[in-house]
């Protein structure tokens, strides 16, 4: 039985509960959540990474596509942080609409020089860091004006996710949502994954 096509989403998802202009965020404005991954989710990450050959930022950014879709909506993002050059597009689908190879391997063109978003303004922030930043850095990450900014980074031998968010934007109980099924969508990822070099 052949698959069908991958769908790949042409609107813009605008990653936000409520829209406003009243200027850039004030420190007061920001919110920290910590949801950090489990030991054993933390295992699986790192196992997907040695066994399928696939980049950890690449499960990661793959991981917020569908955590993006299932919580806000599908459609395209774009996306900008610390590790990337320029902003990238990054679709955000559910696995009915793309499987988890075809969703990595479009976070993988996205990550490419050909597939950067140019300089179109960033609608989340994402960083992957291997040591915890500096304290001032997750609120530095919303200055240009996303109401959303993760920050991956190492602690203790597990990965530590801040989700960073503008109250005034985004509610706690949509961004309690994003990182719960972010967690869902790394379970699937890594668990349905086929390593890269068997990707025909």
């Amino acid at each position: 039985m052949v698959a069908p096509p991958a769908t790949y989403p042409s609107s813009n998802v605008r990653v936000v509960d409520d829209e406003m202009t009243s200027g850039p965020s004030r420190p007061e404005d920001l919110a920290r959540l910590s949801a950090p991954l489990s030991h054993e989710l933390t295992a699986e990450l790192d196992g997907a990474v040695q066994s399928a050959g696939i980049g950890v930022e690449e499960l990661l950014l793959a991981a917020l596509a569908r955590a993006i879709a299932r919580a806000v909506g599908i459609g395209v993002v774009t996306v900008s942080g610390l590790t990337t050059v320029h902003p990238m597009k990054l679709c955000c689908a559910i696995e009915s609409g793309m499987d988890a190879d075809a969703l990595l391997a479009d976070v993988r063109d996205a990550m490419s020089p050909a597939g950067n978003g140019a300089q179109l303004p960033a609608d989340v922030v994402f960083s992957f860091l291997g040591l915890p930043p500096e304290p001032s850095f997750g609120r530095q990450q919303l200055a240009a004006g996303p109401a959303l900014g993760v920050l991956a980074y190492r602690v203790d031998g597990t990965l530590q996710m801040d989700w960073w968010y503008d109250l005034r934007r985004l509610r706690g109980c949509t961004v309690e949502e994003l990182a719960a099924q972010f967690r869902l969508g790394l379970i699937g990822l890594t668990s349905e994954a086929t390593p890269v070099n068997l990707v025909v």
